[in-house]
């Protein structure tokens, strides 16, 4: 358990918050590839640091329940969406950074980190 308090203590919950709002910021205009791809670079690493946390906090819920089965899919997911690069263009590299957002905002919202919106 200490180590979970180190590695909570050691995340910088604004940065994550910041980088969804810029993740989930509703666009006129596309960005340009490079801003997108440092994006995307903070997005996965964010999601890197949470996803354990994360997984614990959902792994205690009841198995079996509706609660539990949801997340847990929506957990199982984010490998795979990791995993996929930003594709040929603008539009493809706009959409996964905006899918990365919310899923750094679920990690979030089930991490612990945050208190506000700990569920």
């Amino acid at each position: 358990m200490g180590t979970d308090k180190t590695l909570e203590a050691a995340v910088n919950v604004e940065e994550i918050k910041t980088a969804i709002t810029r993740a989930l910021v509703t666009r006129t205009v596309l960005p340009p590839y490079e801003e997108l791809s440092n994006l995307h670079k903070a997005l996965l690493g964010h999601i890197q640091t949470m996803m354990p946390l994360a997984e614990k906090r959902i792994d205690r819920l009841n198995r079996g329940t509706l609660a539990w089965y949801s997340k847990r899919s929506r957990l199982n997911t984010i490998p795979h969406e990791m995993a996929q690069g930003l594709g040929p263009g603008l539009r493809s590299a706009e959409w996964h950074v905006r899918s990365l957002g919310y899923t750094c905002q679920f990690l979030l919202n089930n991490s612990g980190l945050d208190q506000e919106h700990d569920r």
